[in-house]
């Protein structure tokens, strides 16, 4: 079972989306795939029973846009392989780029509860910044 991340729910107006912080630029990444599928279905109840190989390529120098390329790859793979992801393990970070590979298992609406459809990750209001010793994030979703 995954280890669900520490996070924030945020209600907006149709919309769902989450807050955190993480120690470093990678951690926040991962911490927002998970809070994402957290949202999705209990991240309790997923098992790491595949793997998948992801790799996203953003705009240089643009963090919102590598964000949001990174959530939006994720819910591809939920889409078109029908995986609950759960586990997100980031192999490579650099500028623009982000290769990983991320575990999950298919949904089974005997033992997952679905509770949010994400639509995709939005630019509204999005924030990827450094502050003090880590880094925070806030994505609202679209629902």
């Amino acid at each position: 079972m995954a280890e669900r991340p520490a996070y924030t729910e945020v209600e907006h107006t149709a919309d769902v989306g989450v807050e955190l912080v993480a120690p470093d630029l990678g951690t926040a990444l991962e911490r927002t795939a998970a809070a994402m599928f957290d949202l999705m279905s209990d991240l309790d109840r997923v098992e790491e029973r595949r793997r998948v190989a992801v790799a996203v390529r953003g705009r240089d120098g643009d963090l919102p846009n590598l964000l949001v390329r990174w959530l939006s790859e994720l819910l591809f793979v939920h889409e078109s392989e029908h995986l609950l992801l759960c586990t997100f393990a980031i192999t490579r970070l650099e500028e623009g780029v982000i290769e990983a590979t991320v575990g999950g298992e298919p949904f089974d609406r005997s033992r997952h509860d679905p509770k949010v459809e994400i639509k995709a990750a939005t630019y509204h209001e999005l924030r990827i910044e450094e502050v003090g010793s880590g880094w925070a994030v806030r994505v609202i979703f679209d629902t």
